[in-house]
């Protein structure tokens, strides 16, 4: 609970400066771009900037720092604590490059709320993505090309995560995926809502 209402109060307040402070710099600087578009597209813009900005806080926050707060993510959620200096020296690399091994260490060994926390929540993370990506962009407007782009997205997280003392896990990488064909899923039954 310490984690999510961690994360929870941080990233509300990291959403809601980044929806203002982008919200303020289109309408003052961007006005050219903005007569192009319509009140819903600069809504979902924002709220999509927002949403970025609370995710790369999750996605970024270094373990350390997390647990220098009190909040563990190693006892139940299997996750490296380190910084990159520690991956060499210790041996603890907290990489897993083997499909559907941490999900199965969390179904084996965590109690039912984190493994459904981790779980889902790898999943449901980036079901705004799936969702919002071809509803901005008429370029990734086929499930193709939503996918590839995620999944290159999925990579960089995986890779900055190395550096800044986080696991590096391809079941992350799988489940983020398969959130963001939710969303892609959400986007062809009610994106016509969203672009009309």
């Amino acid at each position: 609970m310490k984690l999510m209402s961690f994360f929870f109060t941080r990233g509300t307040i990291s959403f809601l400066i980044a929806f203002v402070v982008f919200s303020l710099i289109r309408t003052n600087f961007f006005k050219k771009l903005k007569k192009k578009s319509n009140p819903k597209r600069e809504f979902t813009m924002s709220v999509f900037v927002g949403y970025i900005a609370s995710i790369s806080l999750f996605l970024f926050m270094p373990n350390v720092y997390l647990a220098s707060k009190g909040v563990d993510l190693t006892s139940e959620n299997f996750d490296f604590v380190g910084d990159f200096k520690d991956r060499i020296v210790q041996g603890g690399w907290g990489i897993n490059l083997v499909p559907f091994k941490t999900i199965k260490s969390y179904l084996k060994y965590s109690e039912a709320f984190h493994a459904a926390l981790n779980i889902l929540g790898n999943v449901l993370i980036f079901v705004p993505m799936g969702f919002m990506l071809p509803l901005l962009y008429e370029d990734l407007r086929s499930y193709k090309k939503t996918l590839i782009f995620t999944m290159i997205i999925c990579m960089l997280v995986e890779t900055i995560q190395f550096f800044v003392g986080r696991s590096v896990d391809i079941d992350d990488l799988m489940l983020n995926v398969v959130g963001a064909s939710i969303g892609y899923l959400v986007y062809k039954i009610k994106g016509k809502l969203f672009l009309t």
